[in-house]
């Protein structure tokens, strides 16, 4: 089957500051969002902190989506807009559940323009397309 013309065939990466929250403290660091166009359904979040191992989350893409406009997720994850700096203030990422979570402030301009970037790239209908179907096959075998 003939892919568009406007379907890219690489991974879409954003290397953004980000803050993590605590109490009344912000602490920045850096975090890398990367898509694949092989599996579009997922965005890995690879957090840096300084002084500390890698740490890399999977969410939705449709989760993180949805978080930029309203409360969503449930469990471990939870994400939605907040006020902040910025001309569009921020979305609040949550990570782990109570008592220990981690809570992350991200630009969320910045976060919704790359996002729509991976819409561009594989809009929701074509999801399904890219999946590797193979796989489920023989998980099921």
């Amino acid at each position: 089957m003939p892919r568009p013309s406007s379907v890219t065939e690489h991974d879409l990466t954003l290397t953004m500051e980000i803050h993590q929250l605590r109490e009344q403290l912000r602490f920045p660091l850096r975090a890398t969002l990367r898509w694949s166009p092989g599996a579009p359904l997922d965005v890995g979040i690879t957090f840096h902190a300084p002084g500390a191992e890698e740490v890399t989350w999977t969410l939705g893409r449709d989760l993180l989506a949805r978080g930029v406009r309203t409360l969503v997720g449930e469990g471990d994850v939870r994400v939605r807009p907040a006020s902040g700096p910025g001309r569009e203030g921020q979305v609040l990422l949550r990570l782990g559940a109570e008592p220990v979570l981690a809570l992350f402030a991200l630009d969320r301009a910045e976060l919704r323009s790359w996002l729509e970037s991976t819409w561009r790239a594989v809009p929701a209908e074509a999801e399904t397309e890219r999946l590797d179907w193979a796989f489920f096959d023989r998980l099921l075998a």
